[in-house]
């Protein structure tokens, strides 16, 4: 269902839950909760992000919010928190 795999996808983006845990809460396979977001994604970007008291007004790149940004005297900053990941070690495998 399609309103099943935007949920799914707005879970995955929003709170970062991996892929494979979210397939259980739905009781899916991981590939199809994989498949959904790929699906998904791609609208979600084209739609872009809505102005809050702007409704026509969408920033659909990144020069999009830096040009929203400007004139309002937003501050932007960037989040370069580096994330930890697991990695296997070089002589074992997977």
């Amino acid at each position: 269902m399609f309103t099943d795999r935007v949920i799914a996808a707005l879970v995955i983006l929003r709170f970062q839950l991996p892929h494979a845990a979210l397939a259980v809460l739905y009781g899916m396979d991981l590939c199809t909760i994989t498949r959904a977001l790929h699906e998904i994604r791609p609208l979600l970007a084209a739609r872009g992000f809505a102005v809050p008291g702007g409704p026509d007004l969408r920033l659909r790149t990144l020069a999009d919010v830096f040009a929203y940004a400007a004139p309002e005297g937003a501050e932007l900053r960037w989040d370069g928190t580096e994330v930890r990941v697991r990695r296997p070690r070089v002589s074992k495998p997977g």
